[in-house]
């Protein structure tokens, strides 16, 4: 896997990646009209790992994911190539 991102400090908005000490990478997507509408999406498993009902804090990122987290990246600037 390739991937090729723009380092940012924290979520802001939804479809934000964040990347942790050890490698894994996860996702922010939001499901509009539900009362959690935020999920932390683990891009290895496909699996959600929690929801939120607003943007989560790095703390509570770091919590739930149980690892230190490494970056935030935009979705918009970032592209993952799969080989």
């Amino acid at each position: 896997m390739n991937v090729s991102i723009n380092r940012k400090r924290s979520v802001n908005e939804p479809g934000d990646l964040i990347s942790t000490k050890k490698n894994k990478l996860y996702a922010i997507i939001e499901d509009q009209g539900e009362k959690y509408p935020y999920h932390l999406l683990c891009l290895q498993t496909f699996k959600i790992v929690e929801s939120y009902d607003s943007l989560p804090s790095n703390q509570e990122l770091e919590e739930d994911i149980g690892e230190k987290l490494d970056g935030f990246y935009q979705h918009k600037d970032s592209y993952i190539t799969v080989n």
